[in-house]
């Protein structure tokens, strides 16, 4: 059975119901009011990873402040639309190893 978040029209929400999958939503009553629930996505998906950068990122070259002095960024699309901007593109660089291969420890499946 899944999971489900469940609010009712007073504004009282239920947290993770393990409810089954039916094609008719059962309602539920409020389990502090008593009126009748609706399930509804309240909580972001755990395994979701966010635009923000918490206390941010302190960017020292490229798309630093135009005067040349460290720019904080607190999120990615923040750092992206200002990368563009200044047309700048996020790349990686394959160096050959000394065996003459563009293979890297770094960058080869792990088995």
């Amino acid at each position: 059975m899944p999971m489900y978040d469940r609010i009712c029209r007073n504004g009282h929400q239920t947290i993770d119901c393990w409810e089954p999958i039916t094609v008719l939503e059962p309602v539920k009553p409020c389990k502090e009011c008593g009126a009748p629930t609706e399930r509804a996505w309240l909580q972001r998906a755990s395994n979701v990873i966010g635009d923000g950068i918490p206390g941010g990122e302190l960017m020292h070259h490229g798309i630093c402040n135009d005067d040349g002095t460290p720019k904080r960024y607190y999120s990615k699309s923040e750092m992206a639309r200002a990368a563009a901007e200044k047309g700048l593109v996020n790349a990686v660089r394959h160096v050959p190893d000394n065996k003459g291969t563009d293979k890297s420890k770094h960058t080869t499946r792990w088995i």
